[in-house]
Formats: structure tokens, C-alpha cells, sequence
């Protein structure tokens, strides 16, 4: 099993609990749409911007999961010749890796607010509700702005263990290997059963 990151130590909980808060939300969303769904087909009615609610769950849903996806690395990495390289060259890709996601996660953080300040500017409102737009934005905007805490927190933490020949980087942010995702999901099974345990 790699190494406990120390970053992961503080974003990863509340990451989580982020995305449990959210999947919650989700939850919701998708029973008021199958009510919908139903009202619609057996008695002719629906419930009035029910699709805009999607368009602002869907959007809002995927910046917080970029945010815990990065936290428990889950983002997708192609690593065929990665892990063929020598560990030097892995080093400096793996924190380039980190670099780039953290200027991508900046961008969009920034192209976000921008949305923001326009439809605050304009007074936008949605077309179905009348909902002003900055509210679910404001929303869209702090995922995204924690992304981009996550990521930044990743990318310097590796820029400085690329800088001071640390020899854990490649375990802290180099893809996982099967072996490393099946001990932690059974680390996580061990972990849930106590808990189960403790409860009962």
C-alpha cells in the first residue's frame, strides 16, 4: 500500500464529505425526476423547470466530484509507457501531471467567476423558474473553487518534493497499480466493518 500523502490527510475529508452532501442532492433530484416522470405518462402533469434543476445539478455535481475524484486519485491516467520509464523521468511527468491539472483547475476557477460577475452584471435568470442564475452558480463557482484549492495544494506539494529529491513522490502522485487499489479497498472494507462493529 503507498504511503499516506499528508495533503490527502486534510482534503480528502472534506472532500468527501462534500460529495456525500451532494449525493444526497442527487438522490433527491432523481426521485422528484421519476415522480415527474410518472406524473407526467399517468395523470398529465409537471413539475415546472424540473429540467433546468438537472442542467444546475448536473454542472454543479461534476465540479465537486473533480474535486473528490482528484482527492482520492482517481482521475483517469494513461500509463503504459509511464511505468516503463526510469524513475527519474517518472518524477518530472508525475509532477508535471500535478502542475497541469492544478493550471486547468485555475482556469476553469477563474472562467467561472467571470460567468458569475456576468450574470450578476445582467441580472440573469433562468428560463422556466425565474430563478436568478448567480445562485446556483455561486455553487458551480465554490466546487469549482475547490478543485482548485485541492488541486494547487497537490501540484506545490509535489513541485517541492520533485525539488528536494524526495524518493516518495512517484508513490504519492504516480498512477496506483492494481495492487495498491485492491489493498486499499480492503483497507476501506476493514475500516467500514469496524465501524459497522462499534455501532452495533
Amino acid at each position: 500500500m503507498p504511503p499516506a500523502n499528508p495533503i490527502s490527510r486534510v482534503v480528502e475529508p472534506v472532500a468527501r464529505v462534500v460529495a456525500i452532501v451532494f449525493g444526497y442532492t442527487i438522490l433527491l433530484y432523481s426521485v422528484a425526476l421519476s415522480v415527474e416522470i410518472v406524473g407526467r405518462k399517468l395523470f398529465n402533469t409537471s413539475f415546472k423547470g424540473i429540467d433546468e434543476v438537472g442542467g444546475f445539478v448536473l454542472a454543479i455535481s461534476a465540479a465537486v466530484g473533480a474535486s473528490y475524484t482528484m482527492a482520492m486519485r482517481g482521475h483517469t491516467r494513461v500509463d503504459v509507457f509511464l511505468v516503463r520509464m526510469p524513475k527519474a523521468a517518472q518524477r518530472v511527468l508525475n509532477t508535471l501531471a500535478m502542475v497541469s491539472m492544478a493550471a486547468f483547475a485555475a482556469f476553469a476557477g477563474i472562467r467561472s467567476i467571470a460567468v458569475l460577475q456576468e450574470t450578476l452584471e445582467f441580472g440573469s435568470t433562468s428560463s422556466n423558474l425565474q430563478q436568478p442564475l448567480w445562485i446556483p452558480q455561486a455553487m458551480w463557482v465554490v466546487g469549482l473553487g475547490l478543485f482548485g484549492v485541492i488541486a494547487t495544494a497537490y501540484a506545490a506539494h509535489a513541485v517541492w518534493l520533485l525539488a528536494t529529491s524526495d524518493p516518495r513522490l512517484n508513490a504519492f502522485y504516480g498512477p496506483l497499480t492494481v495492487d495498491d487499489e485492491l489493498e486499499s479497498e480492503l483497507a476501506s472494507l476493514e475500516a467500514r466493518q469496524a465501524e459497522e462493529v462499534v455501532r452495533g
